[in-house]
């Protein structure tokens, strides 16, 4: 029988795993905990602004119809546009099939940007050639300024040779004679007529059309692409060199810059990324701007929550002081003097300062802020966490928690792991679950904090910090409180596992398959890992008719044979010999099988990973002063001590279950060692000087000679002290330890 593998050097990096984001070469990825950060519930709440920035309101000048950041894609913007123009016009839903055909042949043949239309209306476009055919016809019905667009926008396409000197002079042509008509007869392209004029001029003349086209748009004249925005921005941008650029002020860029990725507009979100890190710093002149436009007063504070954050120094736990940044103090004086009123921009503003470690201007704030915002509750749970007020922390995060949907599974574990390998593996796909994720395990940490552990299991199994729920399933509560929470709904019900294979009715069942089926890394689709941590603890305590209820039917039938066998040890009518068989046959099933029918989710015995990985103690770092590993350097100063001191320490309600719920040993795999007590108590029923003495003893030795054997040595004496006739016995004694054993079992069951 092989035993699990201990942590030799094959497993020498795994060993040494913090509690933080695993990022290992030689092991695999461990997610973050929550309940072993000792400051980790004073972070600031998940931010990232591209996401946030979709939340904020477009100013009452944009107009749209799509949800914010979504692509703008501009065949389905013209045809809507399209519709309300020739309202009232006798034209039926034909000719609109048919303008649409020909818009598609149109940007099919010369608009390759990624928002030009669908995918599926990039499909079997027809060739321009045979489209424009229909050219004449197709725009009768539309207005002058719309004929005179679309005549040199099929111009421009046929201007195939493009070695001439000017190619697109005929299609120009058009453009400008649109632009001659007399204003109210080209509301509807006069933009459109001026963005293609910049596209097919030379640089030189190009900020020229730009200027115009922003100043077309900013005059009324119809932009339902967002040309004069897109305008305004390519002008005013980092590194323009046209003259024109000077009309645009920095305000005005840094809205067109935000405006673009709320538009949907091509490849805006990948240019906020570069573009949000500029206009940040405080001037007169730019702050008057910013403050009388609500939308830019929102874009900077949401700037500035992310920029105090990286700037604040939480990586360590806590900012040491408040930040002193100019910067930042000039802002917020702006704020202050604008008189904000705003209940949403108090919440900003409270997350700002305590980024910055301002903590009571934004306590200050937050007496501003709406009583329920899921951010406003963060901020007071964490800063009553500050102040050691665990009743109101958990007060606050619980209601927070009740705003908060159950995240998608594995979302925040995945961004983790995502880390080692991606630039900007949060995105606003999973912002919203991951958050969400995060803002769940805080309220958690606080109901540990209050004594609450059967509330913070029921939030923790809403999010995936599984080492944090099974902390508390196997260490804080009694196993007749977990049964009473399955019982009262409060939790997913406890059901039998229905395990594919497992209906084994008859014959011998291997030990080798159910080490294979049920031993190594859970799989999660196949097993509720929560079900079987808590049959496993049943089956621990004794509790074996309710382990069996949940057990799948292969391991049920070998934890019945266990119990019967410790049943028949007992038997005072049988001969000791035959009882102490029976013992010897229930230590080998809890050797074997120990893993899977008995292990500890956590420490000692990692089940999480099979068994393959030894990880730090996570309970034995609450119980300590200081919560760090062995392996962190002892702290030399009161900065580097508070890294490591926790702000939430574990109660004495806490303390006195880890006592009470622990294992009877804490030494890895802690079952081999109540196998090798089974083993002794089976061997003190046999008679000395007997070869099957002898074996019991050398075996069950065996299981822990390599890996403790001060442990081991007991059975050792008792070996060659009690056997001195047997063969086996006097090999132990010639070579003073173990000699090799051939041990093989198997559960033959009936």
């Amino acid at each position: 029988m092989t035993l699990r593998p201990t942590s030799g050097p094959g497993w020498l990096c795994a060993s040494t795993l913090l509690g933080t984001v695993a990022v290992l070469a030689c092991g695999p990825f461990f997610p973050e905990n929550a309940l072993d950060q000792p400051r980790g519930i004073l972070r600031p709440p998940l931010f990232h602004f591209q996401s946030e920035m979709k939340q904020t309101a477009l100013p009452p000048d944009i107009h749209v119809t799509q949800p914010p950041g979504t692509p703008a894609f501009t065949l389905d913007l013209e045809m809507e546009e399209l519709k309300q123009i020739m309202a009232g016009q006798p034209v039926d839903e034909a000719w609109f099939d048919s303008y649409r055909e020909l818009r598609r042949a149109m940007l099919h043949e010369g608009d390759d940007s990624e928002h030009s239309m669908r995918p599926k209306d990039d499909l079997n476009t027809p060739a321009w050639s045979k489209a424009k055919r229909g050219l004449a016809q197709i725009i009768a019905p539309l207005p002058e300024d719309m004929r005179l667009y679309l005549q040199g926008a099929a111009a421009r396409l046929d201007a195939n040779d493009l070695t001439l000197d000017d190619p697109f002079k005929t299609a120009r042509g058009f453009w400008l004679q649109l632009l001659a008509l007399p204003a109210e007869k080209r509301a509807h392209r006069s933009t459109w007529a001026a963005w293609m004029l910049f596209r097919t001029t030379a640089h030189d003349e190009q900020g020229r059309w730009l200027a115009e086209t922003r100043k077309l748009a900013r005059a009324g004249f119809k932009d339902c692409l967002h040309l004069g925005i897109e305008a305004a921005y390519i002008l005013g941008r980092e590194g323009s060199d046209y003259a024109e650029a000077s009309e645009v002020k920095a305000a005005e860029w840094k809205r067109a810059a935000m405006l673009r990725a709320l538009l949907g507009l091509s490849h805006a979100e990948d240019r906020l990324r570069h573009d949000r890190r500029l206009l940040i710093d405080w001037s007169e002149d730019f702050a008057r701007e910013v403050m009388a436009d609500p939308f830019l007063r929102r874009v900077q504070m949401l700037q500035l929550v992310e920029s105090m954050e990286s700037l604040g120094g939480w990586q360590t736990g806590q900012p040491q002081k408040p930040l002193t940044d100019d910067n930042l103090q000039q802002w917020l004086a702006s704020f202050e003097k604008a008189g904000v009123t705003d209940q949403q921009e108090a919440v900003l503003l409270a997350w700002i300062t305590y980024n910055a470690a301002r903590f009571e201007e934004a306590r200050r704030w937050l007496a501003l802020a709406p009583a329920e915002d899921v951010n406003a509750l963060a901020l007071r749970g964490k800063l009553a966490a500050m102040r050691g007020n665990r009743h109101e922390a958990q007060q606050a995060l619980k209601r927070m928690a009740t705003k908060l949907p159950t995240p998608e599974t594995d979302a925040r574990s995945t961004w983790e792991r995502d880390q080692q390998n991606e630039w900007f593996p949060l995105t606003s796909a999973n912002y919203a679950a991951v958050r969400t994720h995060k803002l769940l395990a805080d309220c958690a940490v606080a109901q540990v904090a209050h004594n609450d552990f059967a509330g913070a299991l029921q939030t923790f199994l809403r999010t995936d910090y599984w080492s944090d729920a099974a902390y508390i399933a196997e260490r804080l509560l009694s196993v007749e409180e977990l049964l009473a929470l399955s019982h009262s709904g409060k939790i997913r019900p406890l059901k039998k596992m229905i395990v594919p294979d497992a209906e084994l009715r008859t014959g011998p069942l291997s030990i080798g398959f159910l080490e294979a089926k049920y031993g190594g890394w859970l799989d999660t689709d196949r097993m509720d890992r929560f079900t079987y941590l808590v049959a496993r603890r049943l089956a621990r305590e004794g509790l074996i008719k309710e382990a069996c209820k949940l057990l799948p039917a292969d391991l049920e039938r070998a934890l019945l044979r266990f119990d019967a066998e410790r049943r028949r040890s007992k038997d005072a009518g049988l001969p000791a010999a035959e009882r102490g068989r029976a013992l010897w046959t229930a230590a080998q099933i809890e050797l074997s099988l120990g893993m899977e029918l008995f292990g500890y989710e956590d420490a000692p015995d990692f089940t999480l990973c099979g068994g393959a990985f030894s990880l730090y103690s996570f309970h034995e770092r609450r119980k300590s002063p200081l919560w760090r590993s062995s392996w962190e350097d002892a702290p030399q100063t009161p900065e580097e001590t508070l890294k490591f001191k926790p702000v939430l320490p574990a109660t004495a309600d806490e303390l006195w279950s880890l006592r009470h719920y622990s294992p009877p040993t804490e030494r890895r795999f802690h079952y081999r060692y109540v196998a090798a007590d089974l083993a002794w108590r089976a061997a003190g029923l046999m008679p000395n000087d007997q070869e099957e003495k002898a074996r019991v003893l050398a075996t069950a030795g065996t299981w822990l000679k390599n890996r403790d054997s001060q442990s081991a040595d007991r059975f050792y004496k008792a070996l060659v002290n009690r056997n001195p006739s047997v063969p086996l016995a006097q090999k132990a004694d010639q070579k003073r330890w173990f000699p090799e054993v051939d041990w093989r079992f198997d559960l033959t069951l009936e």
